[in-house]
């Protein structure tokens, strides 16, 4: 995985949560874009190539795992990190038929941002 080639999309309706992870994920030199909700995501998706999105399940309008359904439909070979403050989340069934599993769940707040690294790391390569 070399991060100068990996384009990352964040949607996150918390505007300090998306700067922040957008700003630390830059400083590792991925090139990422952040969209306020899953209809301006969407709307990027149309514009842009992703190789990853890391998408908030409350969101306003469209929810996140909807959202990720599309997504897969308009891009099928991204990927996807599902970053949730519902500590109650499990994935449903359409979800784990396009390839997401648990491990492709970090809950808010996330303290160590390096396990999006990580978690990065181990989805793309």
């Amino acid at each position: 995985m070399n991060p100068k080639n990996t384009r990352i999309l964040i949607v996150d309706d918390e505007e300090p949560i998306r700067s922040s992870l957008a700003n630390f994920l830059e400083d590792y030199d991925f090139q990422v874009q952040t969209a306020a909700s899953a209809e301006e995501g969407l709307s990027l998706l149309n514009d842009s190539e992703f190789d990853l999105g890391i998408i908030d399940l409350r969101l306003p309008g469209i929810s996140g795992d909807m959202m990720i359904l599309k997504a897969h439909n308009l891009c099928p070979q991204m990927r996807f990190l599902i970053h949730t403050g519902s500590m109650n989340y499990s994935l449903g069934d359409e979800l784990q038929q396009i390839g997401l599993a648990p491990e492709n769940v970090l809950y808010k707040p996330q303290p160590n941002l390096g396990l999006f690294l990580e978690y990065i790391g181990q989805i793309l390569d």
